[in-house]
Formats: structure tokens, sequence, C-alpha cells
């Protein structure tokens, strides 16, 4: 990073790849850049540490069930995505997914730009992932957290900050919005 890269406070993203016991479990879509989402809610992402599927796989390779589940903003209706992720590279910090069933013709590249669960003392783990783009969607920026609620706005103003002073997020970051999420009030100025 030169020092025209560098942000102009005392956060840094965190460089250490992810345990893959941080990835598994219930993530919500709290803000996106991707256009698919703005006419979604209660957008949620399931990941589940996979077994080998045959015994000469390497079980030290991370494997992950990958389920999206989410609602148009007029149906109840919970419409789902299902595909695996495998490591990209040496560690958990880039993801390979292909999807399952019609979807497997399908694949995408994600990485984790900054990931934190001891923010607020551990009540509050969150996720920035940034998307490749693919034949069916634009690059793009996700912002998780455990909390259907969304990050605090603390956590997400210092996000927002560091996205936007990286050349390389930066314009991308301008584009994100706040995914609508049931029993949670629209969006904070922040």
């Amino acid at each position: 990073m030169t020092s025209s890269d560098a942000p102009t406070h005392p956060f840094q993203f965190n460089v250490q790849p992810p345990p893959t016991s941080f990835l598994t479990g219930t993530w919500y879509v709290n803000y996106s850049t991707l256009p698919m989402w703005k006419d979604k809610r209660n957008v949620r992402i399931t990941y589940t540490a996979l077994t080998p599927s045959n015994p000469t796989e390497d079980s030290s390779t991370p494997r992950l069930d990958d389920l999206v589940e989410y609602q148009t903003l007029t149906s109840d209706k919970v419409k789902t995505i299902q595909g695996i992720d495998t490591p990209s590279g040496g560690d958990t910090t880039a993801w390979d997914w292909r999807g399952k069933g019609w979807l497997k013709i399908a694949s995408s590249h994600w990485e984790f730009l900054d990931w934190d669960n001891t923010w607020d003392d551990g009540k509050e783990e969150w996720a920035v992932i940034w998307f490749q783009k693919t034949l069916f969607t634009p690059e793009g920026i996700d912002i998780l957290s455990r909390r259907k609620e969304g990050v605090g706005d603390q956590a997400l103003r210092i996000i927002k900050m560091y996205l936007s002073g990286r050349k390389e997020y930066g314009a991308l970051s301008s584009w994100l919005f706040e995914v609508k999420r049931d029993g949670v009030p629209p969006a904070r100025p922040v």
C-alpha cells in the first residue's frame, strides 16, 4: 500500500485469512452494490462445512455448502440459490463458487476484503466481500453481519471510509445501498 492509498484513520483491514469456523453459519447481507438485491429483502447466506465427497479428496481443504435465501419485495415466498465454495489458492481469503442443480453452469470468484469477530467485545461479527464480475453479475461488494439488524454505525462508517479511500474499491463503494430486512428500520444516515 502506498501512502496515497493509506486510509485517513487508524483502522486497517484484517489481512489474515478467516478460519472456516468464522465462515460457517448464517450471515445477513446488510449492504451491497449488486443490482440483483435492489428488489429483494431478507437476503441471507448460510455456509455449512462439507466433508470430502470421496476418500481420495484432501480433507484439509475446506469446502462450503453455500445457501442464499431471499424474498422479493412483494412476496413471502423464500427463494434460494445453492452452490459449493472452494478456496481459490492456499487459504480462506479467496473462494470460487459453483452453482448446484440448473445453476451448475454458473460460477463466480469472491474474496474477503475484511472480517472481524472481535468488534464491540465480540458481540458483533461482520465481513466485507468483493465479487468478481461474471457473465450474470457486475463486480460488487457486500457487507455482511451475523445480526439481522446489521453492522453497528461505527463499524459501518469505518468500513465505508476505508473502502472509499482505496482506489480499487472507492468508486464501487459509492454504489453501496442498504438491503431491506423485515423488522429493521430503513437506512441510518452514516
